[in-house]
């Protein structure tokens, strides 16, 4: 039995269609589909459940997330909070975060200018497999 497409899914296969993405990154927690990257910066965050990216800042760049659809888990400056579908956040730069997917989750994030040299990890939490039941 096919499940049903939801309204977001539809949109977003439009958008697949009408703009060519720029690139889309493999991750170990899913993929980046990469929209732009200008002065702003357009991705959509494909995460998958029971993955988390590593916790990590960045000194200038400047994020908002959306959530497209899914539920995740939030780790914001050691809090943790749970995003579900239309949930926005704020990341500002030195802020330490990261993303689990407690189900797959889609996310759309806008942000300024996007450098890999930006991105500084906590080498004791890296990307990868995270066990869902020390989170409860």
């Amino acid at each position: 039995m096919k499940k049903e497409e939801s309204s977001s899914q539809r949109e977003l296969t439009k958008l697949r269609l009408t703009f060519k993405m720029e690139k889309t990154v493999k991750k170990e927690w899913g993929s980046e589909e990469w929209i732009v990257n200008r002065e702003y910066c357009g991705k959509i965050l494909n995460l998958k459940k029971g993955f988390g990216c590593s916790y990590h800042f960045h000194k200038n760049k400047n994020e908002t997330f959306f959530v497209l659809s899914g539920k995740m888990l939030l780790e914001l400056e050691g809090k943790k909070k749970i995003m579900q579908t239309g949930d926005s956040q704020l990341v500002l730069p030195m802020q330490k975060h990261r993303f689990i997917g407690l189900t797959d989750t889609k996310i759309i994030e806008f942000s300024t200018h996007h450098e890999d040299s930006d991105s500084y990890r906590d080498p004791n939490i890296l990307s990868g497999k995270v066990n869902l039941e020390h989170l409860k």
